[in-house]
């Protein structure tokens, strides 16, 4: 299989978030990994990032978990990346310019001065791609899925995190304090 440029905790990152943005109540981690039939402890690693990073607001309790820190619509998708997988880059120039076999010792002037073009180009791709995630919000997204998935998808959806926080706040079969 091929490495990506994001990996899995950044699927996992916005697909929760898309939920969070649908969902009135907190959500915890332990419904959101088993909903998606993902890693539990990877996705609490990277709520903890998205935390970190303002993106999510954690609310202790035994009906607690996480809700967005902003509407959707202020949630940029470079910033769930960022905050999931700090640091990526889609190229790592080794200026290998300076190797040419017909160098021998000593490259060039003219092939070593001022920054190798392939550098240049890759970094405007980047530049262009971190543009684009920039202008997409986590609403955008959630716009996108909702031109997807029929209705009843997502009221089924709200109806199984209803139950699952439901059953958090009963203790010994009666109902918890509010």
């Amino acid at each position: 299989m091929k490495p990506y440029l994001y990996g899995a905790g950044a699927e996992y990152a916005l697909h929760s978030l898309l939920i969070l943005a649908k969902t009135d109540a907190p959500v915890s981690v332990v419904d959101l990994a088993r909903f998606q039939q993902i890693p539990e402890r990877y996705l609490a690693k990277v709520f903890n990032r998205m935390k970190d990073a303002g993106l999510v607001v954690g609310i202790e309790g035994i009906a607690g978990g996480f809700t967005l820190a902003r509407p959707a619509e202020g949630i940029r998708v470079v910033e769930v990346l960022d905050a999931v997988d700090p640091d990526r880059r889609l190229f790592a120039c080794a200026e290998i310019r300076r190797n040419c076999a017909l160098f021998e010792d000593e490259a060039p002037e003219w092939a070593t001065e001022g920054r190798c073009r392939i550098d240049l180009f890759m970094s405007e791709a980047e530049r262009t791609l971190r543009e684009f995630l920039a202008s997409k919000t986590l609403a955008d997204l959630v716009c996108e899925f909702g031109r997807k998935a029929p209705p009843e998808f997502g009221a089924a959806s709200g109806r199984w995190f209803k139950e699952r926080r439901a059953g958090r706040t009963t203790r010994r079969g009666h109902a918890a304090d509010a």
